[in-house]
């Protein structure tokens, strides 16, 4: 796909592509995450994963999040995604310290172990409860 195309495409089909592409490079490089927030453009939302996600909804509590299972993961992979109309306030205080087009990269403070392993076990258990439910 040229990129051209790739800007009229819908910000869900960006976001299925990523997913379907790079899971397991995100998935490997945010294991080893602790002061990183990696964040994913697909048009008007940016995404984070796993550590990334978890510092995303530090910022914005309010944000829902997404569980993707991947084949060849082991675990699950919770997302948060942020639009960027809300995202732009952020931006104005923040400088990334790597970004492109598609890609941004913020110092953040780290977060412990614990912590981040609550709010993702936390995470998964609410998306199972909604599959329980037959709610998707």
């Amino acid at each position: 796909m040229h990129a051209a195309d790739s800007h009229s495409e819908p910000g869900g089909l960006r976001l299925v592509r990523l997913i379907n592409t790079q899971a397991m490079d995100i998935a490997r490089r945010e294991a080893v995450n602790i002061d990183r927030m990696c964040l994913y453009g697909t048009g008007e939302y940016w995404h984070g994963f796993e550590h990334s996600a978890y510092f995303l909804n530090r910022i914005f509590p309010d944000l829902e999040s997404f569980v993707v299972n991947h084949p060849e993961y082991p675990f699950s992979i919770v997302g948060v995604s942020v639009p960027l109309k809300s995202f732009r306030r952020y931006m104005t205080d923040h400088t990334a310290a790597r970004r492109s087009e598609d890609y941004m990269e913020f110092e953040v403070s780290s977060a412990s172990h614990r912590e981040y392993g609550e709010w993702h076990h936390k995470k998964v258990k609410e998306y199972a409860e909604v599959l329980g439910a037959g709610n998707i």
